[in-house]
C-alpha cells in the first residue's frame, strides 16, 4: 500500500482555505489503496500530524493538543518530542500531495522540502511554483510565452514611500481609472479593491501593503467574466478542462468565491458556470491553458484564471495549488475527485523513475593550498 504525505496549512492568508481543501482531500482518497499521512502545517511554521486531521472541527475548534511535531529527513517522517529530547521515525512517503495555499507553501516551500527529500510530488516543483506565487513575475513568463495580459504598473512598498505622487501620476496616465489593485503575492481575492479615483488608490495601496510588500495595479474592466480553466497530465498526455465563467461583472471576491461550502468542505459548486463563453473564446482559453502548462513543465493539476472582455482573453494568474485541487472542472461529483486524485498521484509516482541525476566532484578541494587551522 502506497504512502501518502497529503500537507496542508502553511503561514498564509490562505490557511484556513488550505485546511478545507486538506480536509476534503483527507477523506476523499481511497484508503483502500493508500496508507494516508495528513501534515498540518501550522502559521509557525512548525508540522504536525494526527490521525483527528480528517475532521474540521478539530481545526475550527482550534484543538492542536494531540497532534504530533514532525520534520522530514532523509526522506522519512520522524516524530519528535522537545521537552524529552526524543526523536522517533514514523514512516517513509512514497509521495506527497501538496494542499498547501499561498505564502511558502505554494510559493515553492513545500517542494523543496519534498525534493530534498527524495519524495516525489503530485504538484508543481520549486521553480515554477516560486514564479507563479508572484503575480508580477507571471506576467514576465505570459510575456515570453505571448499568452495575453492586462496592462499592469508595479509598486514596490519602499518605492512608493519614495516616489507615492509620481506613481499616482503614471497609473492616471497610463492606466486611467478605475483600476484594481492587487497584493502580487496573494490569492482567493484577499486584499484586493477597486478604485476610481486617487483618493480610493490611496487608500487601497495604504491596505494592499499591510498584507504584502508588493502590490500590482491594473486597469479594471466593467464588461468582463472571471473564467477558469485547468490542466493534468497523465501518460505523457495533457488533458485540459472545458473553462467555467465562474462570475460576470464587478468584483470577484473572497465571499464569492469561498463563503458557501458543502459541509464535506469542497467549494460549493451551485450557480458555477452560469455565465456563457462562446467556443472561440472557450478555444482560446483551452489554448493558453495547455501552452503554459506544457511549456512551463508544469506537473499535477494547476488552474488558470482568466478575464474575459469582448473578443479577448486576459490570463490573470495561475494556481499551482488551486482551491481544492479544480477537482470541480475534471468531475461531475464529488465522489469522482477520489479517482481524479488518484491518477495525480500514480502519475508523480511514475515520474519519479529515471529523474535522479549523476552528481559530479569537481575535485577542487584537492588544488587548493590551505594554511588555515
Amino acid at each position: 500500500m502506497r504512502k501518502v504525505a497529503v500537507l496542508f496549512g502553511g503561514s498564509s492568508c490562505e490557511n484556513e482555505i488550505s485546511i478545507l481543501t486538506g480536509v476534503f482531500v483527507l477523506n476523499i482518497l481511497d484508503r483502500e489503496k493508500y496508507e494516508i499521512l495528513p501534515v498540518y502545517v501550522h502559521t509557525d511554521g512548525g508540522m504536525y500530524t494526527s490521525p483527528k486531521m480528517t475532521d474540521l472541527n478539530v481545526f475550527r475548534d482550534k484543538k492542536y493538543g494531540s497532534f504530533t511535531r514532525i520534520f522530514f529527513e532523509g526522506g522519512v517522517m520522524y516524530a519528535m518530542n522537545a521537552k524529552k529530547g526524543k526523536i522517533r521515525r514514523l514512516v517513509k512517503p512514497d509521495v506527497a500531495l501538496n494542499c498547501c495555499h499561498g505564502g511558502l507553501g505554494e510559493g515553492g516551500g513545500v517542494s523543496a522540502i519534498m525534493e530534498w527529500n527524495g519524495i516525489p510530488l503530485a504538484s508543481p516543483d520549486l521553480t515554477t511554483s516560486a514564479v507563479f506565487m508572484d503575480k508580477c513575475l507571471t506576467k514576465v513568463v505570459m510575456n515570453g510565452l505571448n499568452v495575453p495580459t492586462l496592462d499592469y504598473i508595479r509598486v514596490n512598498e519602499q518605492d512608493y514611500e519614495k516616489r507615492g505622487a509620481f506613481l499616482l501620476r503614471r497609473v492616471e496616465a497610463r492606466l486611467s481609472y478605475p483600476v484594481i489593485v492587487k497584493p502580487a503575492h496573494l490569492g482567493s481575492s484577499i486584499g484586493i479593491a477597486v478604485a476610481k479615483d486617487e483618493t480610493e488608490l490611496k487608500a487601497a495601496l495604504a491596505s494592499a501593503f499591510e498584507l504584502d510588500s508588493r502590490v500590482l495595479i491594473e486597469p479594471f474592466l466593467k464588461d468582463k467574466k472571471d473564467v477558469n480553466c485547468a490542466a493534468y497530465s497523465m501518460n505523457g498526455e495533457i488533458f485540459v478542462s472545458e473553462p467555467e465563467a465562474a462570475f460576470g461583472a464587478g468584483l470577484y471576491t473572497f465571499e464569492e468565491k469561498y463563503v458557501k461550502r458543502t459541509e464535506d468542505g469542497a467549494i460549493n459548486q451551485k450557480g458555477r458556470g452560469k455565465y456563457a463563453l462562446n467556443a472561440e473564446i472557450r478555444g482560446k482559453i483551452r489554448a493558453y491553458t495547455k501552452t503554459v502548462y506544457k511549456r512551463m513543465g508544469l506537473c499535477g493539476v494547476v488552474r488558470m484564471d482568466f478575464l474575459v472582455s469582448g473578443e479577448n482573453a486576459y490570463l490573470c494568474e495561475v494556481n499551482t495549488v488551486p482551491g481544492s485541487l479544480a477537482y470541480y472542472l475534471f468531475c461531475e461529483r464529488v465522489t469522482d475527485a477520489r479517482a481524479f486524485f488518484g491518477d495525480i498521484l500514480e502519475e508523480a509516482l511514475q515520474a519519479k523513475d529515471g529523474k535522479t541525476k549523476k552528481l559530479v566532484g569537481t575535485g577542487i578541494l584537492n588544488t587548493v593550498r590551505w594554511n588555515g587551522k
